[in-house]
């Protein structure tokens, strides 16, 4: 197979929407579809289980656990064209064989229900990323919309995490919980769906002395492909708007640490973005803006292979 690029995209939603919709992965409306296969590239898609802040307890953990449910059965449903990922150093291997690959990821340490327990089990049903909370504060820690930091059991989570091989994610996490996080976590954290805060003042974004941190770590960031996160008006703009971002994060560091976050199916996507079929398009354009093929390649795989592959044999 000649001429194929390999792409990593660390956050959707489209299992939700999947969920709520009884609708399955080859559904044409969703940004990610089987359907909208781009050409020339082949795509492994971080899928997330989404945890309503309305959820805890015991409901959150069944939430989980159906979602992991539908999770399997969409895999093995379009087994010709998509597979799960479980290790995560096998991810260039997987899209060797398949044009689709995928791994399971939580956002929301709700999922747990408070349980230590569930880090062990959650990562036995393929569970290899957790967002830590989702906008308010949970049982780990405290998210955009709270002011609380780490709880007791949030510190045992990420000590837990760090031990059975599951990657903390950032996004979503308040200014205090982020830092007070640096103090104590012992292996590299990601952030899977965020943009910078510098070219876009949204709180859900992060700041350079907060991408710092990921980048002498050896995290990845991955760029958030939300109207929101992209301009401050929040409207459709162009593709330079995004270019923005990316050309920032280079500037400070980042060249090992950019990655591809969408969040397809979970927020309002501008056109230039809207579906994986606009992959090839948007990599076009990076290269046009003036970054070396090299440095899109990075952005859009190497990255987070790399980062992924070090963390898993760190275990």
């Amino acid at each position: 197979m000649t001429d194929i690029r390999n792409v990593i995209d660390l956050h959707c939603d489209t299992l939700t929407e999947c969920l709520e919709k009884r609708r399955g992965l080859d559904d044409e409306n969703f940004n990610f579809s089987l359907g909208k296969r781009p050409s020339g590239y082949h795509l492994c898609q971080c899928m997330a289980v989404w945890m309503p802040d309305g959820l805890r307890g015991e409901k959150a953990a069944e939430y989980f656990l159906k979602s992991a449910d539908l999770f399997k059965d969409q895999m093995m449903r379009f087994s010709d064209r998509i597979s799960q990922v479980s290790d995560l150093r096998s991810i260039g291997s997987a899209l060797l064989k398949k044009p689709f690959a995928a791994v399971l990821t939580i956002e929301g340490g709700s999922a747990l229900a408070g349980d230590i327990l569930n880090v062990g089990r959650y990562y036995g049903l393929g569970a290899r990323i957790m967002t830590l909370t989702w906008n308010n504060k949970n049982e780990i820690c405290g998210g955009v919309l709270s002011d609380s930091g780490f709880t007791v059991f949030g510190r045992q989570v990420i000590r837990e995490m760090e031990r059975v091989g599951m990657v903390a994610d950032t996004a979503h996490l308040n200014d205090k919980s982020f830092f007070e996080l640096c103090e104590f976590a012992e292996k590299p954290f990601i952030n899977t769906h965020s943009n910078s805060r510098k070219i876009c003042p949204h709180k859900r974004n992060i700041t350079d002395e907060m991408f710092g941190e990921i980048v002498r770590r050896g995290g990845i960031l991955g760029l958030n492909y939300g109207k929101g996160f992209i301009r401050g008006d929040g409207k459709n703009g162009t593709v330079n708007d995004m270019l923005k971002h990316i050309h920032h994060f280079l500037e400070i560091g980042g060249e090992d640490t950019l990655a591809l976050g969408s969040d397809y199916d979970g927020t309002d996507l501008p056109d230039y973005l809207e579906g994986i079929d606009k992959i090839g398009s948007f990599s076009e354009s990076m290269e046009k803006s003036g970054i070396p093929r090299r440095t899109v390649d990075k952005i859009l795989f190497e990255n987070a292979n790399r980062c992924f592959k070090n963390f898993a044999q760190k275990i």
